[in-house]
């Protein structure tokens, strides 16, 4: 993919993403040193292994994960284009969590600059990352609320609403139908079920003519009925995200 300098940025233009004044903007680009194309499948920061890197997803989708030490691994989010990859582990150090690529996608590579220069002389955009960040706690811990409880169904139900509200504003789908990537071990694993107990979930969500899953979509069918069965209430954000 040609490299795309910050200016000319279309994801930074969406509504989601705080817009820059022209020295936020000057300093993002600097802080960009280049652009970085992989496959699905790939690991893109390794639990417990971190070589300070930051990264910003583009294009494509990722997901964020930690490995038990029985092997079982727990996907933690689902991360679309916008996200910013390895803050956590920069700001900590190695942690437990690691990124791997779900589609193909492109990362721009932030190692121009420090990222102390955020802090240091842009209040705003520290501010924004905060928020960003807030709102990511805040959307795991209803789904930590969520696996606790509610039935496999509802559990579904609730995820695929969040995920097409997080879409739509990216310009990558709309209410009622998207591109959908994730297989069926990646919802077990995301929502603590087994495969099996997914595959029934997702049968009687087409049963009830709710939603549907296949060939890499996903169909609302009936939202009202969906909110309804999963409790879903629509995350309003306060603020705007910081994309570096």
């Amino acid at each position: 993919m040609k490299f795309i300098p910050c200016e000319d940025c279309a994801l930074r233009k969406m509504a989601p993403f705080k817009q820059f004044t022209t020295p936020e903007l000057s300093y993002v680009s600097a802080l960009k040193s280049g652009q970085i194309e992989l496959p699905p499948r790939t690991v893109i920061i390794e639990p417990g292994k971190y070589d300070g890197q930051l990264f910003t997803l583009f294009s494509g989708w990722a997901y964020r994960y930690r490995v038990a030490p029985s092997g079982l691994r727990q996907i933690i989010d689902v991360l679309l284009p916008g996200s910013l990859i390895g803050l956590q582990q920069l700001m900590l150090g190695a942690s437990d969590s690691g990124v791997e690529s779900l589609t193909p996608v492109t990362l721009c590579v932030l190692q121009g600059r420090s990222l102390n220069e955020i802090f240091d002389d842009h209040s705003k955009l520290s501010s924004a990352m905060v928020f960003a960040l807030m709102e990511d706690e805040r959307r795991a811990d209803r789904r930590i609320e969520m696996v606790a409880k509610q039935s496999g169904p509802e559990r579904l139900a609730y995820f695929l609403l969040e995920l097409v509200d997080r879409l739509q504003p990216l310009g990558l789908g709309n209410d009622s139908m998207s591109y959908f990537p994730l297989q069926r071990r990646h919802l077990a694993d995301l929502l603590g079920l087994s495969d099996t107990h997914v595959s029934r979930s997702m049968t009687e969500l087409r049963r009830d003519d709710l939603a549907t899953i296949g060939a890499n979509s996903l169909v609302i069918r009936n939202r009202a009925m969906m909110t309804k069965l999963s409790g879903y209430v629509i995350g309003e954000a306060e603020h705007q995200r910081l994309l570096l």
